[in-house]
């Protein structure tokens, strides 16, 4: 029978037992007997497997025994340590993007030669022959100084990452495999010993320009790293670090102007790199050869980490929750490499919150104090105030609990914008039932207060708002994380429409008792537009993909109670209120028949003309809590009004069109756009 992945899932009907063929070909073999060939190893067996993961996944691969070996003491050039010392940097990086200790740092030969290269164990007696243009004050001296640099901010960044903010073996690699990183060393040592290798490039004429100017500039760039990671690690707030951090980028851009060339076939500087080399080393996990990326592209990702640590010391000076949000959506919805690092992450949620005061200066209290302000333009205090006078239940009011949930959910809520994309969406379906308490609880409130405030009901309905807001995250990060099938797809873009609606009707509520002159009001504005532009497009989608999709009901509401678990938790039925916002296959399946059964006049792309005006009217809006990414927010938005036009330009527009149309030209693919198809390959600019 052949097999159609796209309908055949598991846990279809149409598979077929396979067990009797193991156990008739096991049938001599005792229980957790192994049958190995000669010289086959478990391990060797277990290296062998493909695990799903491109970083670690091996097969058997020998080492090569044909090159050389590896004298971290033969001459080298001036050129051949400068090309060295920056492809160590591509080993850092290769870390920081989410390789090993071994695949990246290790590889580096040097690491494991520091005593080889020790000055004073040198001229005790092992001092290479002489070479006028091979001092050897380069390796022991200047070499050594920028390795000792190197292993120090792995150090940093490694002590940093073990805070627990981001995951182990999920977003990095913490496996040292005994292999010291100078974690003994000060750092007032390791400087000392960058301004020594400094100090001598400058007096010493063994070394002639260009290349004098070349490796100081490295060995200054690397210090001013060991001192920018010490500071964030111990004074995450420091007002110095604005000022470090344009600094570093000053020192590396005459590193990214001039580079050295690649050694020939046969300079020992080749042999400072083994990618195979880790396999010697102990390692509990399987690993695979890596290839360095270019040194262009290098330069580029600790460019833009720097740049990454230069937006998170503006968070750390941003006291608006909502700004924090918008910043963290929009690397979210759009990731750059480098704002996606794990230590870029890690040390923006520590700069959030580090386990006692927010942004290293405010109590709890002012997240709730923020919600309010910047949600509903009204003060907290005054809002509590009246509560406490109008109350009439037999115990005190909430206000106690209210306080203490809303800043627990807001402030996870924050740092998860920071998570890797997977966590982020687990962690928005798990909060979803803490919002529903919080608003059951601000019902209750509202029960016993006479009269009803006008206040506490629009606070009311924030709350509900940010539920659905979170509700919408958690089905469209479904697109960008390719979880849909296609009839998932139709019901998840007809899902999230409703979802909307219920939204834009919370808006609806809240803006007239607003200020139109404050900055909650043009926020929620903003909000207004886009989400309508969001719901038209989806709208749009829905009624075309239903049309071109073959429906196996029975699969379809598998894959619905799986896909959509969250909603149906037995938490719920501990709460006499039901909640707002949770999907209905119900009403899905009532909304496909009604659209298969609708007249040619009745389809049309009036709703992405809507979506394309309402965008285009959002990019010269005002900024709302957007702040400094009120920027980004537009490219965002221009990204979106391009898929749209791509959408309106190739899309069928009657219904006898749309008959003959091939819904295989839709392509889903997240580095154009996280939630929405498109046709003709990258959208085209929008003319302005």
């Amino acid at each position: 029978m052949e097999y159609d992945p796209l309908v055949d899932l598991p846990g279809g009907d149409h598979f077929h037992d396979v067990t009797a063929l193991f156990e008739d070909a096991a049938e001599d073999m005792h229980p957790g007997a192994l049958v190995l060939t000669e010289g086959f190893t478990l391990l060797d067996a277990m290296s062998s497997f493909e695990i799903g993961e491109p970083r670690f996944d091996s097969g058997m691969a020998l080492l090569d025994k044909s090159k050389p070996s590896f004298n971290p003491l033969a001459p080298l050039t001036p050129e051949e340590v400068c090309w060295i010392i920056d492809r160590s940097v591509s080993c850092e990086m290769e870390w920081h993007s989410g390789y090993t200790l071994s695949q990246t740092i290790y590889s580096f030969l040097y690491v494991h030669s520091l005593k080889e290269i020790d000055p004073d164990f040198v001229l005790g007696g092992s001092s290479p022959r002489s070479d006028s243009l091979r001092p050897p004050e380069l390796i022991t001296v200047v070499l050594r100084a920028a390795l000792l640099g190197l292993l120090k901010c792995c150090d940093l960044s490694w002590r940093e990452l073990n805070k627990g903010n981001v995951y182990d073996a999920e977003d990095w690699q913490s496996e040292k495999c005994d292999v010291p990183l100078s974690e003994a060393l000060p750092v007032k040592y390791i400087c000392k010993v960058l301004d020594e290798a400094c100090h001598w490039l400058e007096t010493s004429a063994k070394v002639q320009q260009p290349w004098k100017t070349m490796l100081m500039n490295r060995l200054m760039f690397r210090k001013s790293l060991i001192v920018l990671f010490e500071t964030q690690l111990s004074q995450p707030h420091s007002s110095l670090l604005p000022t470090m951090i344009n600094f570093s980028l000053q020192l590396l851009h005459p590193i990214m102007t001039v580079t050295p060339s690649e050694p020939g076939p046969d300079s020992p500087a080749r042999l400072a790199f083994d990618p195979q080399f880790p396999r010697v080393i102990v390692s509990y996990i399987p690993l695979h050869v890596i290839q360095l990326p270019d040194q262009a592209h290098t330069w580029a990702l600790l460019k833009g980490l720097l740049t990454s640590l230069k937006n998170v010391n503006y968070l750390a000076s941003t006291a608006e929750l909502t700004t924090w949000e918008v910043a963290g959506h929009l690397q979210l919805w759009c990731p750059q490499p480098h704002s996606r690092f794990p230590y870029v992450r890690s040390i923006t949620q520590s700069t959030f919150w580090d386990g006692v005061l927010v942004l290293n200066k405010f109590a709890l209290k002012h997240v709730a104090v923020r919600f309010f302000r910047e949600t509903l333009d009204t003060c907290y205090d005054a809002l509590t105030q009246n509560i406490m006078t109008r109350w009439q239940g037999s115990a005190p009011p909430p206000l106690a609990q209210i306080e203490r949930t809303m800043t627990q959910i807001l402030i996870a809520n924050i740092k998860s914008l920071w998570y890797n994309p997977p966590r982020r969406r687990r962690f928005c379906a798990k909060s979803l039932f803490d919002w529903h308490e919080l608003f059951v609880v601000f019902m209750d409130v509202c029960v016993r207060l006479a009269p009803l405030l006008d206040h506490v009901r629009r606070a009311r309905v924030a709350v509900l708002m940010y539920r659905l807001s979170t509700i919408r995250e958690v089905i469209l990060s479904g697109f960008q994380l390719s979880l849909y099938t296609n009839e998932e797809r139709v019901f998840a873009y007809w899902y999230v429409s409703q979802v909307l609606e219920m939204h834009l009707s919370c808006i609806d509520q809240l803006m007239p008792g607003m200020s139109s002159d404050s900055n909650a009001y043009s926020e929620l504005s903003y909000q207004l537009r886009f989400l309508t532009a969001l719901q038209s497009l989806s709208i749009t989608i829905f009624a075309i993909t239903v049309k071109k999709t073959t429906f196996s009901w029975r699969r379809t509401r598998l894959n619905f109670l799986r896909r959509y678990k969250w909603a149906f938790t037995s938490e719920y039925e501990d709460v006499d209120l039901q909640p707002f916002g949770h999907p209905s296959f119900t009403k899905f399946a009532t909304a496909c028949e009604s659209m298969q059964k609708a007249s040619e006049n009745e389809f049309s792309l009036d709703s992405i003309a809507l979506a394309i005006e309402v965008l285009s009217s959002l990019l010269t809006s005002p900024d709302g809590w957007a702040g400094r990414w009120s920027g980004e927010r537009k490219k965002f938005v221009q990204k979106l009004l391009d898929v749209c036009i791509d959408l309106q330009r190739h899309l069928p527009s009657t219904e006898q069109a749309l008959t003959t149309w091939d819904a295989k030209t839709l392509k889903w693919d997240a580095d154009v756009h996280p939630w929405f198809p498109f046709i003709s390959g990258f959208p085209p600019a929008a003319p302005r």
